[in-house]
């Protein structure tokens, strides 16, 4: 028989002095955590793309990832099944301690405005259905192709941040939060695409004006 799942702080614990000490898979890190590991992961590989400068190649790898977690809770898996690089990526260093120690820091300081309401968001096989899915449209926008576009990683990444917490605090009000920053991640790009070709047809027509270009 296996060990039931530890509670959130207790895994945050474990790995917090893993990643200390030398590091932990990610694979590790999911068995004690059950079917929450799905929200923790996610929450924990949401961190690093928090900050408003984009982080190139790896948006696009953070989003699949994403998505490959969504898609396993939205459509009912027990626990997720990472690929073989994600899931024997070793967290250890200052990087992945600060980012784990903001995990939890985050999860403090939400507790003190997050609590049991609107449960027909997060409660049951729906509500793991609902949060599944915000992950991987989470992730889908993450992997948008935008090089170098302020916030194009921090707006889909609060999206997610802010679903896991709705589910590990089950809190359905954190899942109303989570689509409207998914809402506002459309609105940003549709905005940064108009632009583009407002500004393109502008300079267009500012060259066709010399002559080399008649």
């Amino acid at each position: 028989m296996s060990n039931p799942p530890d509670s959130l702080e207790d895994a945050l614990e474990k790995c917090l002095a893993h990643a200390a000490a030398g590091g932990i898979l990610l694979g590790e890190m999911m068995e004690h955590l059950g079917r929450s590991s799905f929200c923790f992961v996610a929450l924990l590989l949401a961190m690093p793309f928090v900050q408003p400068f984009s982080l190139g190649p790896l948006n696009m790898i953070g989003g699949f990832t994403f998505m490959i977690v969504g898609w396993q809770m939205g459509t009912g898996r027990s626990k997720p099944v990472l690929p073989k690089s994600a899931a024997k990526l070793n967290i250890h260093g200052k990087g992945w301690v600060a980012a784990l120690r903001f995990c939890k820091r985050l999860l403090v300081f939400c507790r003190k405005f997050t609590r049991a309401r609107l449960s027909g968001w997060v409660s049951g096989d729906k509500g793991e259905k609902i949060v599944g899915w915000l992950i991987f449209a989470g992730g889908a926008l993450l992997a948008v192709p935008v090089a170098n576009l302020p916030f194009n990683n921090t707006l889909p990444a609060l999206m997610i941040v802010f679903a896991c917490i709705g589910w590990l605090e089950k809190d359905g009000l954190m899942v109303i939060v989570s689509l409207a920053w998914g809402a506002a991640t459309l609105l940003y790009f549709l905005a940064v695409a108009l632009a583009v070709v407002f500004f393109g047809a502008q300079i267009w027509h500012w060259l066709s004006g010399f002559s080399v270009f008649r």
